[in-house]
């Protein structure tokens, strides 16, 4: 019997750990700390948006979606996000929160900017017809020995889902379709080296921002 169990209420969709005193993991785009961050989000405040350049009618491909709060953050700035998300659970959580966002005035702007697909983004990106100003991906790297541990949410998702083993082949990958831009999010500091050098770096104590320019 697995550990994780998939349960619907009132509230809507929700993962569960039974090896776990956490509460269920949902996708809320209505919880009051990330409308707080929400709220204060600038082109030049938010990291992720002055990494992805974020702007009116910017089309960004999130390659590894999760819980999607900066791809929302993205969409609340106008750009139009495509999230893609290989887990089927993840993306039914996801296109729940999405649903209940687009009902909210507060979130429908932002809501009514993302689509989202259940795919692998290596398949994805290998398709020739794909048309993005950025690429986005944003993967679990292995946690490196002494460091902080991702707390919340995040804990939970990556219970689940576990580490990105093919970060490196993702990256690659997106060097290579041809994107005029493309931007990893990783922790500050690690041992995970990028296969080029970035053209640009904005970092602060929570995380790095890899910009790679064609």
């Amino acid at each position: 019997m697995s550990r994780f169990r998939v349960g619907c209420d009132q509230e809507g969709y929700y993962l569960e750990d039974s090896f776990s005193r956490q509460h269920p993991l949902r996708v809320n785009f209505s919880h009051p700390e990330f409308l707080t961050r929400l709220r204060g989000a600038g082109k030049k405040t938010e990291l992720v948006a002055r990494a992805v350049k974020a702007g009116g009618g910017v089309r960004v491909l999130d390659c590894t979606a999760g819980l999607a709060r900066d791809a929302f953050v993205l969409a609340s700035l106008g750009c139009e996000v495509t999230l893609v998300e290989r887990s089927r659970v993840v993306s039914t959580l996801l296109l729940d929160g999405l649903k209940r966002a687009r009902k909210v005035p507060e979130l429908s702007f932002a809501a009514n900017r993302i689509k989202l697909t259940n795919a692998d983004s290596l398949v994805l990106m290998a398709q020739t017809s794909l048309e993005y100003d950025v690429i986005y991906i944003d993967p679990m790297f292995p946690e490196k020995p002494g460091a902080a541990a991702v707390r919340g949410p995040m804990q939970h998702l990556q219970r689940f889902l576990g580490t990105d083993e093919d970060a490196m082949a993702l990256l690659s990958v997106a060097l290579e379709v041809g994107c005029s831009r493309v931007v990893l999010k990783r922790p500050p500091q690690g041992d995970w080296i990028s296969p080029i050098q970035p053209t640009h770096v904005f970092k602060n104590k929570n995380s790095r921002y890899e910009v790679f320019v064609s």
